[in-house]
């Protein structure tokens, strides 16, 4: 049992009215409404009927060679993007699965058997302490096996880990017994408990399918573990022999990190050799295919850098037969209370995508997957789930979860359930969660459109009911997270949702919802429904059932609980709960920045104002007149009181801003009136970034420009520059398995970069390789590539638009006031000397006409998201195992003039030359 403290009642209830609650009981029923109370076998049709082999170097499933494309889904099991680590819903699950069909995956490679820990520490895992199994943490285990056998999708499962994450790895194995963790291939407690381990894994029945994992062609491939860096000779033939032993009808993987581990390809009953790629060229990967295919043995690119995946990388390996299979790390989906999961190591993609660099990913990986033999299972686009409707000051804000495959979605409003509008909103992409209906009218219905990538209305969400003064909460009931308490029911999964069954005599589900009113309930069998002021007194409400639908109306008090009886079972709870209405407009409040009269304000600033009680939203106005006419930007339902706007404001000009409170009543104007302040003109000096000459020796410039540990080697050192017959830094590098190396120099003091056109610098390197430039600023990364032609020194001047955020960090907006890091980065293979000399900003033309309007071309200040790309295997590591970038590609301006302003007024020009 599970329960909270409770909370001191709330007084003061609405009824739901008789014709709303109707419309609301005929509208929340489901396709199939009554649940079964459990899930036989026959409720999972698999797919995979037949196993895949091994022919040598290749794959081959029912006669025909196997290649694939596919995603690594290490969360299937246990999940760390909750909120903390706890067992992943079968929403989220299904949903990412089906993701990954749709992208024609066909293997996906899942650490959800890595699952161990040690003295209790991981009470979730699958083995909590050495020689202790939780039969719990397999029933997302079967879930996630049963559903992809659903969609024909294959499996690789490591079996433990080289690294200590949250799911556990191979020191489980070895500290409970005191030993090192290079004992875990050595000492026979180890490795019989990893056998142990490995056993009871083999020789589960999965409870849903009533199939053994041995026995389960959706099972492709046992890992021995993920990146072991450790493994020897002995120790893999012992391995594979043991799981052969079990798993006759399946094959066995391994590998390590950045490279391939010679005793795998020695390993006579060793199937695949797994090599993973942060980042991949494909020159790289079709070397080590051939490697491994000489050896006899199945290549698969078990994880590679999903922020390199594009045509350039992905097309030649269709045409090399070596590589079986690619594997890109790594896929997320939709969160169970609304949005895309978020999850920040720099690779995730979710499908379809939001940005366009991610749509082109998922199209690369797509069209690979196609060209390979992927899978034609495409699951259709998923329903939306509106989960929750807050009301506050009589404005109504609609919550909904996604649906798999959408693009975009659209919020509809009806009064009578028949006809629908569409509600003004702000564009809603494939990452939105909510939208505000700034009208919300009282007795309002909604209901969320899934828009597929063509822009035609895919699926509808079903319609949730309003009233007056009341919000509404939505619970799918595939957790326990919206639940007060639970007692003897269990959550069971099944192909097309999950449903509550009772599990003892005395089942119930409580929530705890101050001011309830009303409840709706999708149900199957014998279910009671009552509601209590204190959780110990409780009254049965006055219920009718409709078509697998039971409603329940006037509720009291905060506590609401559903008894089920014998083979009863419940898959949905929609709970009416009252709030309070505004007593009137919102009250008076104050613009704080940036302050009327302020000067010299870079870049577009972040408006802040005062809170206006009894506000439900804000609209913000931006203007260049003080009667605010024509206004440049006007922004509405801002829920906080701060706003950025994504506009470009022009040097030295004045602007005015204002802000108004809105609620269901009214609305109520800043205190002072619009503000007004002025931006800072446009710098018209040089700034010197790094010109080399204050580093005593090499030592000290090492000491400030620090080598990246994730890449390769590199040794910065001082030397001449003869064209300028000033110090340079000379960069000895050697890009080695990582594929880059780089050095960063973080600076003592931020440099404001507002106002500049670009960067220019002197450069000397191995023509036609490309240096990656990359700085840090307010937090964010922005890089570009720029390619290094001819043998000698040159001057290269890349404007700001060119610089976008590389493909593993953030997008973001462009703001160069406060610029903390200088990056120089080499990416590809092979071994070289970089030399760099004098980086300065440029200084922006000015207009020679002032009558005329500024051109449409302004990199100091305008956004550099349109510059770029990805430029496969040029990139920087951030540190760690797993991160690496690539860069965007440079533009097609090459500079080598020099400006000299004199003093005094007379202005010479710039030279310039283009490149083609």
């Amino acid at each position: 049992m599970n329960r909270r403290t409770p909370r001191p009642r709330s007084t003061g209830g609405r009824r739901l009215s008789a014709g709303i609650l109707a419309v609301t009981v005929a509208a929340a029923l489901l396709p199939a409404a009554a649940a079964p109370a459990s899930a036989a076998p026959e409720d999972w049709t698999s797919l995979n009927s037949t196993f895949v082999q091994r022919d040598g170097s290749r794959l081959v499933l029912d006669g025909d060679t196997f290649r694939f494309s596919g995603p690594n889904i290490y969360w299937l099991g246990l999940d760390e993007n909750v909120g903390g680590v706890d067992y992943p819903t079968a929403f989220r699950i299904a949903d990412t699965l089906d993701a990954a069909a749709r992208m024609g995956s066909t293997v996906v490679r899942t650490h959800m058997m890595t699952s161990t820990g040690q003295d209790g520490a991981s009470p979730l895992a699958i083995m909590p302490t050495i020689g202790e199994i939780n039969e719990e943490a397999f029933a997302t285990i079967d879930f996630a096996i049963a559903y992809a056998g659903t969609l024909g999708i294959r499996l690789i499962l490591p079996l433990t880990d080289e690294w200590e994450y949250y799911h556990g790895g191979h020191r489980d194995f070895t500290a409970p017994f005191g030993l090192a963790s290079a004992d875990f291939y050595t000492d026979d407690r180890a490795i019989g408990a990893y056998q142990d381990y490995v056993d009871t894994i083999l020789q589960r029945t999965n409870a849903l399918t009533g199939i053994r994992y041995v026995n389960d062609p959706t099972i492709m491939a046992w890992e021995l573990g993920n990146e072991l860096e450790g493994m020897t000779a002995p120790w893999i033939d012992q391995q594979v022999a043991f799981i052969k032993e079990r798993a006759p009808q399946q094959l066995v993987a391994a590998g390590r990190r950045f490279d391939i581990d010679p005793d795998t390809l020695a390993a006579p009953g060793l199937d695949i050799v797994d090599v993973h790629y942060y980042p991949p060229t494909a020159s790289r990967v079709s070397a080590d295919a051939a490697a491994v295919a000489a050896a006899g043995k199945v290549y698969v690119g078990g994880e590679y850098a999903s922020t390199a995946a594009s045509t350039e990388l992905l097309e030649p390996l269709v045409e090399d037969p070596n590589v079986t299979g690619m594997l890109f790390w790594s896929l997320f989906g939709n969160n169970d209370r609304g949005g895309l999961v978020p999850h920040d190591d720099g690779f995730t993609i979710h499908a379809p995508g939001v940005t366009d660099a991610e749509r082109g990913r998922v199209s690369a990986i797509s069209a690979y997957a196609a060209a390979v033999g992927g899978s034609s299972a495409q699951p259709a686009i998923g329903s939306p789930l509106i989960i929750a409707i807050d009301r506050v000051d009589g404005i109504n804000t609609v919550s909904w979860r996604g649906a798999g495959g959408a693009s975009a979605y659209r919020l509809e409003r009806s009064t009578d359930g028949v006809a629908w509008a569409q509600v003004d909103t702000s564009v809603l992409g494939a990452d939105a969660e909510s939208a505000t209906d700034f009208v919300s009218p009282a007795g309002a219905i909604y209901r969320v459109v899934a828009v597929d990538a063509s822009g035609v209305d895919a699926t509808v969400s079903e319609p949730v009911a309003t009233e007056a003064d009341t919000r509404v909460l939505v619970d799918p009931l595939e957790s326990w997270f919206l639940t007060e308490a639970h007692e003897n029911v269990s959550i069971v999964p099944r192909a097309d949702g999950t449903s509550v069954v009772a599990t003892g005599d005395v089942a119930t589900i409580t929530w705890k919802q101050d001011r309830l009113t009303a409840a709706s309930f999708i149900i199957s069998g014998s279910v009671v429904v009552e509601s209590s002021a204190d959780a110990v007194s409780w009254t049965t409400a006055s219920t009718q059932a409709s078509d697998g639908v039971l409603t329940a109306s006037d509720l009291v008090g905060p506590y609401l609980r559903v008894s089920l009886a014998g083979d009863a079972s419940i898959s949905r709870a929609t709970i009416w709960s009252a709030v309070d209405a505004p007593s009137g407009p919102p009250a008076a409040f104050g613009l704080i920045a940036p302050a009327a009269g302020s000067i010299d304000v870079t870049a577009t600033p972040t408006f802040e104002w005062e809170a206006a009680a009894g506000a439900a939203y804000y609209r913000f106005t931006l203007a260049k007149s003080a009667d605010l006419a024509s206004p440049l930007v006007v922004t509405e339902g801002i829920q906080a009181t701060t706003v950025k706007p994504d506009v470009e404001l022009e040097p030295g000009e004045r602007y005015w801003w204002s802000v108004t409170a809105v609620n269901g009543i009214g609305t109520t104007a800043s205190s002072a009136g619009p503000a007004d302040f002025m931006m800072k003109s446009l710098p018209s000096d040089v700034l010197v970034v790094e010109d080399f000459e204050s580093y005593a020796d090499d030592a000290a410039l090492a000491a400030t420009y620090v080598r990246n540990t994730g890449g390769g080697a590199i040794a910065p050192a001082l030397a001449p520059n003869p064209e300028t017959g000033s110090q340079a830094m000379l960069a000895a590098y050697d890009l080695g398995g990582p594929g880059y190396a780089g050095v960063v120099r973080t600076f003592a003091e931020p440099q404001d970069w507002w106002g500049y056109a670009g960067l220019e610098f002197w450069v000397q390197g191995t023509p036609g390789d490309a240096v990656t430039v990359q700085f840090v600023a307010q937090g964010s990364y922005w890089e570009t590539l720029a390619p290094i032609e001819g043998d000698g020194w040159q001057r290269v001047e890349i404007p700001f638009s060119d610089f976008a955020p590389p493909a593993w960090a953030p997008d973001a907006a462009f703001d160069p006031t406060a610029v903390t890091q200088l990056g120089f980065y080499l990416g590809g293979e092979g071994a070289g000397e970089l030399r760099v000399d004098d980086v300065v900003t440029v200084v922006q033309a000015v207009d020679p006409d002032p009558g005329e309007e500024p051109g449409a071309e302004n990199p100091g200040t305008g956004d550099p998201s349109s510059g770029g790309g990805g430029a496969d295997g040029s990139g920087a590591g951030n540190g760690g195992e797993d991160l690496a970038s690539t860069g965007g590609a440079v533009g097609p301006w090459m500079f080598v003039g020099v400006i000299i302003l004199a003093l005094g007024g007379a202005l010479l020009v710039w030279g310039r030359l283009r490149r083609s």
